[in-house]
């Protein structure tokens, strides 16, 4: 079951009886959704929010939106959570943060959302709102600020902690090459200020870094400063359009440093086509998740289970995108820890997340799994690859974060 702003009127009027009913009966929304009559099922949706980014610089996000809800969608078909459907209610925050407060507060005050996802730095903002209603925060997001479940207990991210992957970046760099003059470009916001703060604490400090805002093509001055300073390696975490657009532009001026790409921005759809396979070739990145455009994610049955899910759902358009993937795995671990919740409230769904383990999920990489652990994050594997022209190929084995000692 899905609804958007666009698509509720026909419930106006159930709506209000239902809520002069709950005031004559002095019970509260969340508590006449939650709490059937003594000894009938309970059979009331569970509602989660979803502000997400489907307009402005990030647009192109939106594919992640449109994974998670097909994932959402084949599970209503399949009977939904115990006979529950999933009610998701989706609102544009345009990467917004006014938007998503409002958005938020629509999903839980209006909605009775017992969760709300989150897509990228925004979610950090979004944080005290939610932890001071208890409505549990999962972002699509790297974010450190987003592992500080201490004091924001009810707030999860579903990517690796970004900062793990620059630790992990800064010592492929000290065994592989430690002269090497590091150059960064990423977003100037706290995923970049993430990323390198994860570099410094390997021993890396980039020699020259340049942050720009979401949706900016033309890097040419910045590169141009590379050069001039003599970086010979660029470490990229930023999304489309930029990653594609400044790879291109190296490859094009004859500008050849070792490239290492963000794990989740290292795809077909986001850099390999824009930027051309060439431009791409011999870079380097720390995988988890399957991209579905890679020829050789091809045969592979998650993947096609993926595409026939996003086919049947009408959202064929994104069927090569990896971050619609990315969405689709979100929407599987949500409903993983839903079916295994002990109430269907935030809390019982934070106590399922949290006790994840050695879980599979469609879009990891073969012989990963889904482990709950430090900073409420699920993801602690990852796989060195090389782009060799046609394919993302595996460098050695599995790493793992932990034994790495990376994570604790």
């Amino acid at each position: 079951m899905k609804m958007s702003r666009r698509t509720r009127p026909a419930l106006i009027a159930v709506t209000a009886a239902t809520a002069l009913a709950m005031l004559l009966g002095g019970c509260t929304g969340r508590q006449a959704a939650t709490e059937p009559a003594e000894g009938e099922a309970d059979d009331s949706p569970i509602v989660i929010g979803a502000s997400w980014p489907q307009s402005g610089p990030l647009a192109a996000a939106a594919a992640g939106l449109h994974g998670f809800q097909a994932y959402i969608e084949a599970t209503n078909a399949d009977g939904g959570i115990d006979g529950r459907q999933i009610e998701l209610v989706t609102a544009d925050d345009g990467y917004d943060p006014a938007r998503l407060a409002d958005n938020q507060r629509s999903f839980v005050e209006k909605d009775g959302a017992i969760a709300v996802v989150n897509f990228g730095g925004i979610a950090v903002p979004g944080r005290p709102y939610l932890n001071d209603k208890k409505v549990a925060q999962i972002a699509l997001a790297g974010q450190t600020p987003l592992s500080d479940v201490e004091n924001f207990p009810y707030t999860r991210a579903f990517w690796p902690d970004v900062a793990w992957e620059g630790e992990l970046h800064a010592q492929w760099l000290t065994e592989n090459a430690p002269d090497a003059v590091v150059g960064f470009i990423g977003f100037n916001n706290d995923l970049s200020e993430s990323h390198i703060a994860g570099l410094e604490a390997g021993g890396v400090t980039p020699a020259q870094v340049a942050t720009v805002p979401p949706g900016t093509a033309d890097l040419s001055a910045q590169v141009s400063q590379f050069q001039a300073a003599g970086v010979d390696t660029v470490i990229i975490n930023i999304g489309a359009p930029t990653i594609g657009a400044v790879t291109a532009y190296m490859h094009e001026i004859g500008y050849e440093p070792t490239l290492l790409l963000a794990g989740n921005m290292a795809d077909f759809v986001t850099v390999v086509d824009p930027a051309g396979a060439e431009a791409v070739r011999d870079a380097y990145a720390f995988h988890w998740g399957k991209d579905p455009a890679d020829p050789k994610n091809d045969e592979d049955e998650a993947t096609q289970a993926f595409v026939a899910a996003m086919t049947e759902h009408g959202y064929e358009s994104d069927i090569r995108q990896a971050l619609a993937f990315n969405g689709y795995g979100l929407g599987a671990a949500l409903v993983e820890a839903l079916k295994s919740a002990p109430e269907m409230t935030a809390d019982g769904l934070l106590e399922a997340w949290d006790s994840l383990a050695e879980t599979p999920n469609p879009y990891l990489q073969d012989g990963m799994t889904l482990d709950a652990g430090f900073g409420g994050r699920l993801i602690f594997e990852v796989q060195l690859t090389q782009f060799d022209g046609t394919s993302w190929q595996p460098q050695g084995e599995l790493i793992d974060l932990r034994e790495a000692g990376i994570v604790d």
